[in-house]
C-alpha cells in the first residue's frame, strides 16, 4: 500500500470539499485508489445524512474502493472503542484542567469521535481533526493526529496564495 494512511472525522472531509471543491474529488480519490484514506462506519453514516455533492462522492467511493471500516465487525476495534468511550467519553482530564469529552458535541452519545481514534490506534493510522475532543485524545493515547489544512498540505490540496508582490492582471 505505502504512505500514510489516514482517518478522517466528517467536519474535516466537509472542511476539504468546501475549501477545494473543484479538486477535492481529484486529489483524495488518490488516497482511496491506494487505500491510504479510511473513514469509520459512523462518520459514513453522518455525512449520507447530507444533501450535497459530498455525499454522492462518499458513496462513489465507497462502492469502487471500500473507504469505510465496519467498526462493529472487529473485536479489537470494539474493544478499543469502548475503552476509548470509558476514558474520553464524558470529559477528559489533562493535569487540572477538564474538557468536555466525544459525548459533548451535537450529536451526542452518537458522535463517531471515538471511532476516528480507535481505528487509528488500532491500524496505525493518523487521524484527521482539528475537533478538541479528538485531538486531546490522540495525544493522550499516543495516536498521530493532525488538523485537516495541514492534511491539505501533505496531500497537495491547495490553492497557490498570490504573492504581496504579484502585479494584478
Amino acid at each position: 500500500m505505502g504512505g500514510e494512511v489516514y482517518v478522517c472525522d466528517a467536519t474535516s472531509l466537509i472542511d476539504l470539499h468546501r475549501h477545494f471543491p473543484k479538486i477535492f474529488s481529484r486529489k483524495l480519490k488518490k488516497l482511496t485508489r491506494t487505500g491510504r484514506l479510511k473513514v469509520p462506519e459512523g462518520v459514513y453514516r453522518e455525512l449520507l445524512r447530507g444533501s450535497d455533492k459530498l455525499r454522492v462522492i462518499l458513496k462513489k467511493w465507497q462502492k469502487e474502493h471500500c473507504i469505510v471500516i465496519n467498526v462493529s465487525s472487529s473485536s479489537r476495534l470494539q474493544a478499543q472503542l469502548g475503552e476509548l468511550e470509558r476514558n474520553y467519553g464524558d470529559k477528559i482530564q489533562i493535569g487540572n484542567r477538564t474538557y468536555r469529552g466525544f459525548w459533548k458535541s451535537k450529536a451526542g452519545r452518537q458522535a463517531a469521535d471515538s471511532q476516528v481514534v480507535a481505528m487509528a490506534k488500532v491500524h496505525g493510522h493518523t487521524v484527521v481533526s482539528d475537533d478538541t475532543a479528538v485531538r486531546l485524545a490522540c495525544s493522550l493515547e499516543d495516536v498521530p493526529c493532525i488538523s485537516w489544512t495541514e492534511f491539505a498540505r501533505r496531500i497537495s490540496l491547495s490553492y497557490a496564495m498570490p504573492s504581496l508582490f504579484d502585479q494584478p492582471s
